[in-house]
């Protein structure tokens, strides 16, 4: 039996040997065919984005119920947290200083919530029809719509967006000219909101973290030797104490705001710069390659967008008609400037002088 074991086992290691082989030499054929042929990367980056492209659209919709499910759930966990742990910390200490915290938090809360809400639920903005343009200059080669300026078809919503910036998952939805401003006060509010924990919550965090628990024993223990109490090592009677709930729950609150700190930051950082100079995600994209291509021709490169930075933010944000900036210091639901068809604000300018 040994001696057939053994020459099954040869016979197996063979024909294992000769099967990597065979196939090694393939890929290597496959691979000299390659080289020596004309490479079409269009090809290929084709059938390598065809899975992807595949898996998004088929879950994209669920995925976004999800993210938009954790991020009511994260609020609710903040707040709770806050009334949980922090409310009880300052209110021992001040009155008058918890209220005022109470208000100023409140408010940014009240902000974070309405911008969410409005961002969630009003539509990015689709492209009217040919009867209501009066020149159609091109359309969507996918979804056959008419397409203005500045409009591009989303993949995951299956149509064409005004303004489009981009698809966010958080949304479960586009964002585009009329909920972009939602989208970024929410993000602002939440940048502030972050700001404002790690500022007030730091003594609460220190508190927690240097408290001990009430059942530990106050003193230190002792042994009886019959004439004599002898100081005993705490850690030779009991156990390292475990951590307790608000403790474990006041790092973890730690750590989840510096994650959302750290991210919301750099992308509020982000699209403020391309509020700054007219622009959206995608024709940051554009507007790139056309400032090379002029660069290479020695021209400079203009964005027929770009009204200059003050008057940038004053179309984001539709301060016209009278509005002031108090409109984005509380909830607001007037529309952005333009009807995200046309683009030409020439008339309503103030301030030209800042590009």
């Amino acid at each position: 039996m040994r001696i057939i074991s053994k020459l099954f086992f040869i016979s197996n290691f063979v024909v294992l040997k000769i099967t990597r082989k065979q196939i090694w030499k393939k890929v290597r054929q496959k691979i000299c065919n390659i080289s020596q042929a004309t490479i079409d990367w269009d090809n290929l980056t084709d059938r390598f984005i065809e899975p992807i492209i595949w898996i998004v659209d088929r879950f994209a919709d669920s995925l976004g119920r999800i993210f938009v499910t954790l991020v009511w759930l994260l609020i609710l966990f903040v707040v709770g947290v806050a009334y949980w742990i922090g409310l009880p910390f300052y209110w021992n200490i001040s009155e008058g200083c918890t209220i005022a915290l109470v208000i100023f938090g409140h408010w940014i809360l009240l902000n974070v919530v309405f911008h969410y809400w409005l961002a969630l639920m009003t539509p990015p903005g689709h492209p009217p029809g040919q009867e209501d343009i009066p020149e159609v200059k091109s359309r969507c080669k996918k979804c056959q719509s008419v397409k203005p300026e500045r409009t591009h078809h989303c993949s995951i919503c299956r149509t064409c967006i005004l303004r489009m910036d981009h698809h966010c998952p958080w949304l479960n939805n586009c964002v585009g000219h009329f909920n972009h401003r939602y989208f970024f006060l929410f993000m602002a509010y939440v940048v502030l909101g972050m700001i404002f924990l790690f500022i007030f919550g730091a003594p609460v965090i220190i508190h927690e973290l240097s408290i001990f628990d009430a059942s530990e024993p106050i003193g230190y223990p002792v042994f009886n030797n019959g004439s004599h109490l002898i100081p005993v090592q705490l850690e030779e009677v009991i156990p390292a104490r475990p951590r307790s709930l608000r403790r474990g729950v006041a790092v973890t609150i730690t750590i989840l705001c510096a994650g959302i700190l750290a991210a919301l930051g750099a992308l509020v950082g982000w699209h403020a710069r391309l509020i700054s100079r007219g622009e959206t995600s995608i024709e940051n994209l554009t507007n790139k390659d056309n400032r090379e291509a002029e660069r290479l021709e020695g021209r400079v490169f203009v964005n027929p967008h770009d009204y200059g930075f003050h008057e940038n933010w004053r179309i984001f944000l539709g301060l016209s008609e009278g509005r002031t900036w108090w409109c984005v210091f509380f909830p607001s639901v007037h529309p952005p400037r333009g009807d995200g068809i046309s683009w030409c604000f020439k008339n309503d300018l103030t301030h030209i002088s800042y590009r």
